[in-house]
């Protein structure tokens, strides 16, 4: 008996032990999660560019939501200008961003943004900052702190997911260097920080979708159908490219946990019902006009565009996140040892479609914006193949290694660093120099002119120095 009371004593103490090392782990975490959320918002919020193109008005109808609980624009004092005809859309003159239907204004592009911006407005208002002025008139210097300041703080949030997801696999160093190389070294910095593009709220969302599938595949957290459901039908509501991962993650559900299936379908099924309802009170059909957009085909050959939006000196993915050829590496070289294999595969294959999307359609190069905007949709899938990819890596460091494997691993190392500086530095040169944002227009207007993304003597991210 008093062996016994001796061992349960013993195993006592283990668990209290255990408990403490878990609760001081978590801690840190914490710690180390609002590190990267405080330090990556300074920088963003001190970056000096500022991208409103087809956001503008956005932050406008989360004020008329607020104040006169309309989708409409009617009750500000916005000229009247003579329709102009679109190719998806009528427009109010040249203000494309605005969509006249039954002789009101709409602002054109989906609403999910001005929806779920709605409490910051709110807020903003509140302290004086409007995107309306007192007469009633747009104030796009307004617009412009809003858009700034909520941009910066949803992609420092994001950051910290980033972190607090790879630490479900790596330790607190690695996942600090992901996660801040991800902040820094992509089109988070260069693009979604920069103001509210429709990417800038679905990577936001898709950052918890994210961090939720790799808990469950790890069996540390249980999918919440109705919450997983709620999260992928607004990222389809702030832009209709979400609609393929939707797709891929439902597939997902019925494959490898069909229980969830009926909740989940059901709680989408309601979200996109009410969605339908919205677009056929205001414009009498199922959908808004702009997601028809991606029903458009260019005329640029597929395999053109795709190879402009992988390695085109002013667009390339490859080009502006030249770190993605070693997570590539990573994923070949050390296949055997990668864990999270279904959302490797699955990851794999969004990336891939999404490219092929985008690529066909017009303009495949995105119009006014820093390098390849268009596939900021998918920076957190890049993210968890990075993750996975490292942690294959640190398997496959635990077996015997000989001096040859040694040297490949430091010089493995060294790549990577050099790649990793490399997406941070031209991603910096799109957040910070007006010269780089100039560029879509000077010397000629690249909408007129789209061959410019093809010319490595002017090269976008160079802008700064080559006049």
């Amino acid at each position: 008996m008093i062996a016994a009371a001796g061992e349960a004593a013993s195993d006592m103490r283990s668990d209290i032990q255990a408990w403490v090392r878990g609760l001081r782990r978590s801690r840190l975490d914490v710690a180390l999660g609002a590190s990267v959320f405080l330090f990556v918002l300074i920088i963003f919020l001190i970056s000096r560019v500022h991208q409103l193109a087809d956001s503008n008005y956005s932050m406008l109808l989360s004020q008329s939501l607020i104040h006169h609980r309309s989708f409409t624009l009617d009750r500000y004092n916005i000229p009247r200008l003579r329709p102009t005809q679109q190719l998806f859309h009528v427009s109010n003159g040249s203000l494309y961003q605005l969509e006249l239907v039954d002789n009101h204004i709409y602002y054109f592009w989906p609403p999910g943004t001005s929806v779920l911006s709605v409490p910051f407005v709110a807020l903003m208002n509140a302290s004086g900052v409007s995107a309306a002025n007192a007469d009633g008139s747009y104030n796009p210097d307004g617009e412009v702190i809003i858009q700034a300041r909520l941009a910066a703080i949803l992609m420092a949030a994001l950051a910290s997911l980033f972190y607090f997801t790879s630490r479900l696999l790596l330790p607190p160093g690695w996942s600090l260097l992901l996660s801040l190389g991800t902040a820094l070294g992509t089109q988070i910095w260069s693009t979604a920080s920069r103001a509210l593009w429709s990417d800038t709220w679905g990577i936001f969302l898709l950052g918890f979708v994210v961090l939720s599938l790799v808990a469950q595949e790890l069996g540390i957290y249980r999918l919440r159908p109705a919450l997983l459901a709620t999260l992928l039908a607004w990222t389809y509501f702030v832009r209709p490219t979400f609609a393929l991962p939707i797709v891929a993650i439902t597939i997902y559900i019925v494959m490898y946990h069909r229980r969830l299936f009926i909740p989940y379908a059901t709680v989408g099924a309601a979200w996109f019902s009410a969605f339908a309802v919205y677009s056929w009170y205001h414009f009498s059909q199922v959908l808004p006009n702009y997601y028809f957009v991606y029903q458009h085909f260019g005329s640029t050959p597929l395999w053109l565009a795709l190879l402009g939006n992988l390695i085109s000196p002013s667009r390339g993915l490859l080009v502006f996140v030249p770190v993605l050829f070693f997570v590539s590496y990573l994923l070949l070289r050390y296949r055997a040892a990668l864990p999270l294999r279904r959302l490797v595969v699955f990851s794999l294959v969004i990336v891939s479609i999404h490219l092929i999307v985008v690529s066909s359609h017009s303009p495949w190069y995105g119009g006014h914006c820093y390098g390849p905007r268009y596939s900021t949709g998918i920076v957190p899938w890049f993210y968890l193949l990075a993750v996975s990819g490292l942690q294959a890596r640190r398997r496959s460091a635990n077996e015997q290694t000989s001096r040859w494997r040694s040297v490949r691993r430091q010089l493995e190392a060294s790549i990577g660093a050099l790649l990793l500086i490399l997406s941070v530095t031209i991603n910096a040169l799109g957040a910070t120099s007006h010269a780089t944002w100039l560029w879509n227009s000077r010397p000629v207007n690249v909408d007129q002119e789209p061959d410019r993304v093809w010319d490595w003597k002017h090269p976008q991210f160079l802008a700064t120095w080559n006049h």
